[in-house]
């Protein structure tokens, strides 16, 4: 397997995949429309970084990531739950093909369990493993995709197609992976959308009862996840808790940019098919609604931005030259942007970013040397 993962590394930033993928036309506003849209998005954030932030690159970095917090909404819910201690329920373990699979839930609030999948590799007991966290995007299922527990033949044949079971993939290499289902995209995790009042979107029913409560969508998500990292550093059996890395596409690729600008137990990140400015140069949103935290733009900074407080940690992107739901010239600029930050921190080798041939999906040939880089699993 290291083998032919060396391989992968050679292949994986080869110039071939590097490059401007061909523009494509993402709206059709009006010059009115447009002008509108410039005036109240052209702006760089109140917390954008700039080289002589008083105080430094850290000051900077913790202002911003206190900035962060107080948007998502995460001191509103810690305020909400306060004296809620998380508890997880796990099931039996049973092994399935080469690895050991167990399904656990963990209550992040009174009443809300998020259920998720324990991978891990046979043979390795007497080991300290590392851990990667696999968190997908909207696919009622996808908590069930990603750890390769499938409805039926066809589902694991398209899975493995698109190579969209990362949990899997990591096990495999081994890791121990948790396949979380991630809140209001999951279908145990969801709130209902009686009448179809919020168009029959669960994502959007989570939105809006967020915004009512002072919260947001993707604060709950990062809860969630900090919920998980708080028990897998306290009592996940054979963790190594110093190697901790966290991956995502679409959706769980936003996820995965918010959780590791939170938190510095994660070293690594894997940001798929999601990583981008928040708008276009014309105003388009590229994110679904339920990802959106208001007035991030504007009190905070863009996407890159926010990325940048993964640093000195690894930071791994992609994108598809044939995903319509992202732009190649919105991509190419927050890019540049991380690029020149990590760059202006003399740790530009901690970045990397290619396009790849295909759609929305994972590229395990770019991600895997870097984590496997990072972590170091066990033969």
């Amino acid at each position: 397997m290291r083998d032919v993962l060396a391989v992968m590394w050679v292949f994986a930033f080869a110039p071939v995949v590097v490059g401007d993928p061909p523009a494509r036309s993402f709206d059709s506003y009006s010059d009115q429309e447009r002008a509108h849209l410039k005036r109240i998005h052209g702006q760089p954030g109140t917390l954008s970084y700039t080289p002589d932030y008083p105080g430094g690159f850290e000051a900077w970095q913790d202002a911003a990531r206190a900035k962060l917090k107080e948007l998502l909404g995460m001191d509103r819910i810690a305020s909400q739950v306060l004296g809620h201690k998380p508890v997880v329920h796990l099931e039996q373990e049973q092994a399935v093909d080469g690895y050991r699979q167990q399904l656990a839930r963990i209550e992040t609030e009174p009443g809300i369990d998020i259920p998720f999948w324990i991978l891990r590799p046979l043979g390795h007991e007497p080991n300290k493993l590392p851990v990667v966290i696999c968190a997908h995007g909207h696919d009622a299922d996808g908590w069930n995709t990603y750890a390769g527990v499938y409805n039926e033949k066809q589902h694991q044949v398209l899975t493995e197609k698109k190579h969209g079971n990362p949990g899997v993939q990591a096990v495999r290499q081994g890791y121990i992976a948790i396949v979380p289902a991630t809140r209001g995209l999951a279908r145990p995790t969801s709130i209902s959308d009686p009448n179809g009042r919020h168009g029959n979107r669960i994502c959007r029913a989570q939105l809006m009862h967020c915004l009512l409560a002072g919260r947001t969508a993707m604060g709950e998500r990062v809860w969630d996840i900090t919920c998980l990292l708080d028990w897998i550093v306290s009592d996940l059996s054979g963790a190594d808790t110093s190697r901790i890395g966290m991956l995502g596409n679409s959706g769980g690729g936003v996820l995965t940019v918010y959780v590791a600008a939170l938190d510095e137990r994660i070293a690594v990140a894997h940001p798929s098919c999601s990583l981008t400015c928040f708008a276009s140069e014309s105003g388009y949103i590229f994110h679904c609604d339920c990802c959106m935290v208001p007035a991030i733009k504007t009190e905070l900074a863009d996407m890159a931005d926010i990325a940048a407080l993964t640093i000195p940690r690894q930071l791994v992107v992609v994108h598809g030259v044939k995903d319509e739901l992202h732009s190649a010239p919105a991509v190419n600029r927050a890019m540049a942007r991380l690029e020149h930050i990590y760059s202006q921190c003399n740790i530009r080798e901690k970045f990397r970013f290619r396009w790849q041939p295909e759609g929305h999906r994972f590229y395990p040939t770019v991600f895997w040397p870097v984590m496997n880089s990072v972590l170091q699993p066990d033969e």
